[in-house]
């Protein structure tokens, strides 16, 4: 039985031969078997576990500084301006403005008067001074005091309100006056001074209407209105020089001394000086 068997198995085989493999095509490579992904290596106990390395930041573009604005050159300042800027700011008695709550002085000499004043500012805008005017071709002597205070502007002009009170007294020389006679009383003039700072130093204008009233023959009474102009320029920085021209006019009454009408012309050199 198994003899029967084995014969037919090898009459099967010769009769259905083995196919023949074909092979690969040119430039092929066989396929490689696909390997397991390795797990990592297991850390050694007692080991320390390295730190991962950190990623190198990457480096800021610097950015391009503005460019500055164009700019006019500071314009040159004289030295005059220099020094200027580092005086004191110029004042005086006969202009409109305050003492500022300093002190001056002003002195003055001419046709035809010698005096002398010193203004204490006891407010910053109340000055009040004393003085003392020699009239000496009339021989009249005044000594009394001024108060002013500024009262506004007259477009670039400082305008103040001045009011002169005055002992009076007429010696009665006749050397350049013949019509003079010896008298005594009082003074009282109200006026309005106007100045400006300008070219280095401060022109001014007083328009004043002094009225004087004696009593020592009889009752007289005198009324001078005269308007003047002045021009005072810093010679040192507490110091000034400068002139004062004026025209006024004379009239009076009862037993008052040169009561006739008459014009009169006033040249004086005037020097102040700051103290404060």
């Amino acid at each position: 039985m198994i003899a029967t068997l084995a014969a037919l198995q090898l009459l099967l085989l010769t009769q259905n031969p083995p196919l023949p493999q074909k092979p690969p095509p040119k430039g092929a490579t066989p396929a490689e078997p696909a390997q397991a992904p390795q797990d990592p290596p297991a850390a050694q106990p007692g080991a320390e576990a390295q730190p991962a390395a950190p990623a190198e930041p990457t480096p800021a573009q610097p950015t391009p500084p503005a460019q500055p604005e164009a700019t006019p050159p500071p314009a040159r300042r004289s030295a005059s301006a220099d020094a200027g800027s580092r005086l004191p700011r110029q004042l005086s008695l006969l202009s409109g403005e305050s003492l500022h709550g300093g002190t001056a002085s002003l002195a003055w000499a001419g046709w035809s008067s010698l005096g002398l004043m010193y203004g204490q500012g006891v407010t910053p805008d109340d000055d009040l001074a004393g003085y003392g005017d020699f009239d000496w071709a009339n021989t009249e002597l005044r000594l009394g005091g001024m108060y002013r205070r500024p009262i506004g502007q007259a477009g670039d002009f400082d305008v103040a309100a001045r009011l002169t009170l005055a002992w009076y007294r007429d010696m009665g020389a006749t050397y350049v006056h013949s019509d003079n006679h010896a008298d005594t009383g009082f003074e009282i003039g109200p006026g309005i001074a106007l100045s400006r700072h300008a070219a280095e130093g401060i022109f001014s204008g007083i328009v004043e209407a002094p009225m004087t009233i004696t009593f020592k023959y009889g009752k007289g009474f005198l009324f001078m209105p005269r308007v003047s102009v002045a021009y005072e320029a810093r010679l040192f920085p507490d110091f000034t020089v400068g002139a004062r021209l004026g025209v006024g006019y004379r009239a009076g009454s009862g037993d008052a001394p040169r009561k006739a009408g008459q014009g009169e012309v006033l040249f004086l050199v005037v020097a102040g000086y700051q103290l404060l």
